[in-house]
């Protein structure tokens, strides 16, 4: 039981990990925790499937996704459809996964090339509803908008058969085909009843009607069926014999999906309320219950223990010593000196930037009231006396306009632009005026005229 992983989409666009563990106080008690949550749609995810280690989702932004779970990490994105992903199907041996769309389009994806082997541009006249393979692999199942059920086989990519429901009274709006565990049956799902069709003995078929809209099933054995219904019940009802539907409460809400496992049932509700249940011959009992905030839309269930999945959840949440040793190889090449003005071909010494930077520290709080000239007292005597040309505000203005401390030296990644005045640069290099446009991009951002004030980057 414990091991066990649920799987959710939402509405807002994430695709949730639950996972079921014991409580640390008490082992017997189990509870969902959340192991991982992506946000790799743009749009609503509306679909999801589960092979082994992979996980595929499909969503209302026409895209495709593919996990592998074993490392967390997303393999693929798939764009080949046009319209809204509704169906997803693995076969048997996980080697393809199928695709229905709102396109009409159905496509068979190579999962070990990550490519797509066939393309059925014209499956259906409308959207492609539902589609599911047989247990043995030869052969699948569709359901459109056209209210046309198609039987394909996978050898040939040809259409075996196919049967139109228009015209059936029974039928009113369809919206799902599934195959049983033995592939002796098939369910459809109308917005008023269940309908089992037997592919050995027709005669052995059941229509079930629902007392209210059923939203979605899933088969529990070979002749077993749950489905969850829109006025928050359970119904469970067996296709051998005529027995009244069993009828279970067990949310407020609907009932928005559900996925089978061994012997677990895990439901969620349109609140967000995600259930695991224990099933048996005697016992139908609520193993663990949380809500995770959302806006359900889909679910599955994988064995992640069984599989050997989720082996980078194993690993310290904090490896603080791992984190420290990468952290030591991280080394700062050297002291950067960005200039906004003008280039200067080599920046003065440690000790004597440190110096200027006081002294024009001072010179700035003395003369505040005075913001035209930065100039000490011997350079005002001699421009008073005419041995020195007085310069305009403009050219004896600093080249910041604010005087920050000096930050010490340091190896954060963070290089620290020195003070340089006006005085520091040479004549000759002051008429050069290429760094004016100068772009330096390797801090991640762009640096020109507006940029005098900014005098940090970050690495």
């Amino acid at each position: 039981m414990a091991g066990l992983e649920l799987i959710v989409g939402t509405y807002e666009e994430y695709t949730l990990g639950l996972k079921v563990e014991p409580l640390k106080t008490d082992p017997k008690r189990l509870y969902l925790k959340e192991i991982f949550s992506t946000h790799n749609h743009t749009a609503s995810v509306r679909v999801l499937a589960t092979h082994g280690r992979f996980l595929a989702s499909g969503g209302s932004d026409d895209r495709i996704c593919i996990f592998d779970l074993e490392t967390g990490l997303l393999k693929d994105e798939m764009l080949h459809h046009n319209g809204t992903v509704n169906c997803l199907a693995f076969s048997p041996k996980g080697d393809y996964l199928f695709s229905g769309s709102f396109d009409g389009k159905l496509s068979a994806i190579n999962t070990k090339k990550l490519a797509i082997d066939k393309n059925w541009l014209n499956a259906h006249k409308g959207s492609v509803l539902s589609v599911d393979i047989h247990p043995k692999g030869k052969l699948a199942i569709t359901l459109g908008s056209d209210k046309v059920v198609k039987t394909w086989d996978l050898v040939t990519g040809r259409t075996i058969s196919a049967r139109g429901l228009g015209n059936t009274p029974k039928y009113h709006m369809l919206s799902l085909v599934k195959w049983s565990p033995d592939g002796n049956s098939f369910v459809l799902m109308d917005d008023r009843m269940v309908d089992v069709i037997s592919m050995v003995d027709p005669n052995s078929s059941r229509t079930v009607k629902c007392p209210s809209k059923p939203i979605c099933l899933c088969w529990i054995s070979d002749t077993e069926l749950a489905v969850g219904l829109d006025d928050g019940h359970l119904m469970m009802f067996s296709v051998d014999d005529d027995h009244e539907p069993e009828k279970i409460p067990i949310y407020e809400s609907r009932v928005k999906a559900m996925a089978y496992l061994g012997d677990h049932l895990a439901t969620v509700s349109s609140a967000g309320d995600v259930s695991l249940w224990k099933i048996d011959d005697k016992d139908f009992r609520e193993v663990c219950t949380t809500n995770i905030g959302c806006r359900p839309t889909c679910m599955v269930v994988t064995e992640a223990d069984k599989l050997g999945l989720h082996k980078y959840l194993q690993q310290p949440e904090d490896n603080k010593d791992e984190l420290r040793q990468k952290l030591k190889k991280i080394q700062t090449i050297g002291k950067v000196t960005i200039e906004t003005e003008d280039p200067v071909a080599e920046a003065a010494s440690e000790q004597q930037s440190s110096k200027k930077s006081k002294k024009n520290k001072r010179a700035f709080t003395k003369e505040a009231d005075n913001s035209s000239s930065f100039l000490s007292k011997k350079q005002k005597k001699a421009h008073q006396s005419g041995d020195v040309p007085q310069s305009t505000p403009k050219q004896s203005k600093s080249p910041f306009q604010k005087q920050k401390k000096r930050q010490p030296s340091n190896t954060s990644g963070v290089w620290t632009e020195e003070d340089v005045t006006v005085e520091d640069i040479p004549k000759k290099k002051q008429k050069n005026k290429q760094g004016l446009n100068q772009t330096i991009s390797e801090g991640g951002r762009a640096f020109g005229k507006k940029d005098k004030k900014n005098r940090r980057i970050s690495v």
